[in-house]
C-alpha cells in the first residue's frame, strides 16, 4: 500500500480514537509525551523504520503529511472552549466551567485545572496571533 494512503488511514481513524474525548482532558507533561510516544512509535511501524535507523521524528510526520498530536489536542480544547463562551449566559455547561469552588485547598502542589490549561493556550496564541499581524501588516489589530 502506497504511504499517502496510509497517511491517510492513519489520520482518518486511527488519530481520531487515539484523541478521542480530548476536549476536556487536561494533560501534564507526562501524558503529552506518551501520546507523542504512542503516536511515532505507529508512524513507524507503519513506515518499517525502527529507533536504530535514527529517522527524525519531524521527517516521518512530514512523509505522512500529519502535524504533532499534541498540537492537534490543544486546537481540539480550543475550539470546545470557544463552543461552550458561545453558549447563552445561562447554560449549564458555561456555569460550570465559570464556577467558583470554595473552600481549603490541600497543602502541596496544587494540580492544574482544565479551565486555567485553556486559558493560558488562549493567551498563548491570541500573543502569537497579534505577533503574526503585526508582521504582516506592521500594525496591531484590536484582539
Amino acid at each position: 500500500m502506497p504511504t499517502g494512503v496510509k497517511g491517510k488511514v492513519y489520520r482518518t481513524m486511527v488519530r481520531p480514537v487515539l484523541i478521542y474525548g480530548s476536549e476536556a482532558w487536561t494533560l501534564r507533561r507526562r501524558e503529552e509525551e506518551r501520546l507523542e510516544r504512542t503516536e511515532m512509535r505507529m508512524l513507524r511501524w507503519i513506515l518499517g523504520l525502527t529507533l536504530k535507523d535514527r529517522k527524525r521524528n519531524d521527517d516521518i510526520r512530514r512523509i505522512f503529511g500529519v502535524a504533532c498530536i499534541t498540537d492537534k489536542v490543544r486546537e481540539a480544547r480550543l475550539r470546545w472552549y470557544g463552543h461552550v463562551q458561545r453558549r447563552a449566559e445561562d447554560d449549564c455547561v458555561k456555569r460550570i466551567l465559570e464556577a467558583n469552588v470554595g473552600g481549603q485547598r490541600s497543602t502541596g502542589r496544587q494540580r492544574k485545572r482544565w479551565i486555567d490549561v485553556v486559558k493560558y493556550k488562549w493567551r498563548t496564541c491570541s500573543s502569537t496571533w497579534r505577533m503574526q499581524s503585526i508582521e504582516l501588516n506592521g500594525e496591531e489589530e484590536p484582539v
